[in-house]
């Protein structure tokens, strides 16, 4: 209904001479503070601009008003400046101070400083900085980025700011191959393509998507998005042409990006075809591509191209007023380092480690700090420091899961290998490492083949360890559980020192087992705290415990001397019972026939009672 009222008083007004100005008035009000609503307001402004009515011209400076604050809110900024306009050539004062200070704040956004009154003082100070920086942008010097956000403080959406920065960015990123600044310089581009569109040319613009897609392809290692863009401007652009063509072809080559550099994503690839991978980049003739040449095969041809556009890039940057050329350094960018990745990746997948190990290395010192690098690669010939293995591992894991992988291949190789030749010492503790590694990350359960595979193998390895250790311990226990026995037999050969009286000892309190205890009840509770209190089994104590068990395992091993020994267990229960109160001059002994005489030969023996 409200739209038929609308179009009604529209088609009323275009009677020629005639004008409903009430009815325009009411079509007016029904209009919404909406951007899809703009077509109606500007439709009505034009009726209004013909109407002869009084406040007709008040009404249409109040709908070019709310139109253009609507144009702003929506980022339109330059069309609402074009809205905004017309009110300032208006007959009828109403709106136009408003219409003028909301015209300053998009005149002094983007430097349009020939249209502001009232800012001499922003101007100058623009061009300032503006002609200090082209100076030194011309003499090939770096730019304090103090500079830069000087300029975008004082005009944020200027065509010359965002055209100084990226040219202040892409001298940086030259050297650095950053893709920080490479994304910094392709929001610029960005904003020059939305802000501006107007005011930038076709062939500007092409060249701008070219840009962009060059920048997301080989720095970002990124789709290049743009190339839609480009094309759709111009199907006959040959720079985007052949650019998307040749990205085109290497998503039939390649996994998507994640499949090598998010975690989740690597453990899900499943069934590609990485000999075909290799193929392609190592052994098949080279694609062509404008202003190459020829290429021993692919890895080196997409280096060719990749170096060509970027330092066209750099040397022809669009909208440039700075003459200079950038160079390109030999920083490698992501592209490359991916594309090491996904080498290494398909050779580890062929079990070709040897030829995998330099595009894995390559890739490393681009993924991880030197000093990591250091440590990850000293490892598989020491195997030690676990600890700092473990982070960097884990790191790496996260940006760069295959990489990883190839290290916990790597390092498996390496263990074996020493294992056979036996170079090294016990290496048990190194595959429980890889083990908790690999279950911490769910290799086991991946789709992944190739992941699943090494997990298995190390976690049957890692098995097998653990039963070695436990045979080996219990070796060890039984060792020392004979050599204690043979101790005790030299020692019952032996006088032993005087001692005291036993019966104040409660050794079945000892061994934790009752007085009416078999002689196997009595070895079973032996053996058990032996393994307890035993000084092999204390682990990392502090010293005050470690003395503590000591103690209390001489008092077990004393218990059991005399609880073990029929003969000596029944003198300790008569001696406890008070019944061999008169032989306490040899407690437990049988005289000087090979007893315990406690005496010794001053010792007087009072046989009064016998």
């Amino acid at each position: 209904m409200i739209r038929w009222i609308f179009y009604v008083a529209v088609g009323i007004a275009r009677v020629a001479g005639k004008c409903d100005f009430e009815k325009l008035s009411g079509a007016s009000r029904e209009l919404r503070y909406d951007e899809s609503e703009i077509p109606q307001y500007q439709k009505l402004c034009e009726q209004l601009s013909h109407c002869d009515h009084p406040n007709a011209e008040a009404l249409r400076n109040q709908l070019l008003y709310k139109s253009g604050l609507i144009q702003m809110s929506g980022g339109q900024e330059l069309a609402a400046a074009e809205t905004l306009e017309q009110i300032l050539g208006s007959s009828d004062p109403k709106f136009q101070s408003q219409a003028s200070k909301r015209l300053d704040e998009i005149y002094l956004q983007f430097g349009f400083w020939d249209k502001m009154k009232g800012e001499e003082g922003k101007k100058r100070d623009y061009e300032a900085i503006r002609n200090v920086v082209v100076a030194q942008l011309s003499q090939n010097q770096p730019v304090p980025h103090e500079s830069l956000a000087q300029l975008e403080e004082i005009a944020p959406l200027g065509l010359e700011t965002r055209i100084l920065v990226n040219d202040v960015l892409l001298r940086e990123l030259g050297e650095t191959l950053d893709i920080n600044a490479a994304q910094s310089i392709i929001e610029n581009y960005k904003i020059v393509l939305s802000k501006h569109r107007k005011l930038v040319n076709v062939q500007d613009k092409l060249h701008i998507h070219h840009a962009i897609a060059v920048l997301q392809m080989f720095v970002m290692a990124t789709p290049p998005t743009n190339l839609l863009s480009c094309l759709a401007l111009d199907m006959d652009y040959k720079p985007c042409r052949e650019l998307s063509k040749l990205s085109s072809k290497l998503n039939r080559i390649n996994p998507s990006l994640n499949a090598v550099t998010h975690p989740d994503q690597y453990l899900s690839l499943s069934q590609f075809d990485w000999e075909k991978l290799v193929s392609f980049y190592i052994s098949a003739p080279s694609v062509k591509f404008t202003g190459t040449g020829s290429a021993k095969n692919n890895i080196n041809l997409l280096s060719s191209v990749q170096h060509q556009l970027l330092q066209s890039l750099l040397s022809q940057r669009p909208l440039s007023p700075v003459k200079s050329k950038w160079k390109l350094g030999k920083r490698k960018s992501a592209f490359t380092t991916t594309l090491n990745q996904l080498i290494c990746e398909g050779y580890d997948e062929l079990h070709k480690a040897k030829l995998a190990e330099p595009y894995y290395q390559a890739a490393l010192v681009e993924r991880l700090p030197e000093d990591s690098v250091k440590v990850l690669n000293e490892f598989t010939d020491n195997l030690q420091n676990q600890q700092a293995m473990q982070d960097i591992l884990n790191s790496l894991w996260q940006d760069s899961p295959s990489l990883a992988a190839h290290a916990v291949r790597k390092t498996v190789q390496s263990l074996t290998l020493n294992e056979k030749k036996q170079k090294s010492g016990n290496t048990a503790q190194v595959w429980f490492f890889l083990e908790n590694f690999t279950k911490s990350h769910n290799w086991a359960q991946s789709s992944n083949s190739g992941v699943s595979k090494i997990a298995k193998h190390i976690s049957n390895i890692s098995t097998k360890k653990r039963q070695q250790q436990q045979q080996q311990q219990q070796q060890q226990q039984q060792q020392q559980q004979q050599q204690f026995f043979r101790q005790q037999r030299q020692q019952q050969r032996q006088p032993p020192p005087a001692q005291h009286d036993m019966s104040k000892k409660n050794y079945y309190k000892v061994l934790e087992v009752a007085p009416q205890a078999t002689s196997k009840d009595i070895r079973k509770s032996y053996l058990s705290m032996t393994r307890k209190y035993h000084p092999d089994k204390q682990g990392q104590l502090s010293e005050t415990q470690k003395l503590k068990n000591q103690e209390k395992m001489s008092e077990i091993n004393e218990a059991y001397e005399i609880l073990s020994d029929e003969g000596k267990r029944k003198e300790y229960d008569d001696q406890r019972a008070g019944r061999g109160q008169q032989r306490q001059g040899f407690p437990f002994g049988h005289g000087a026939n090979g007893g315990f005489p406690f005496g010794g030969g001053n010792f007087k023996m009072n046989f009064g009672g016998f």
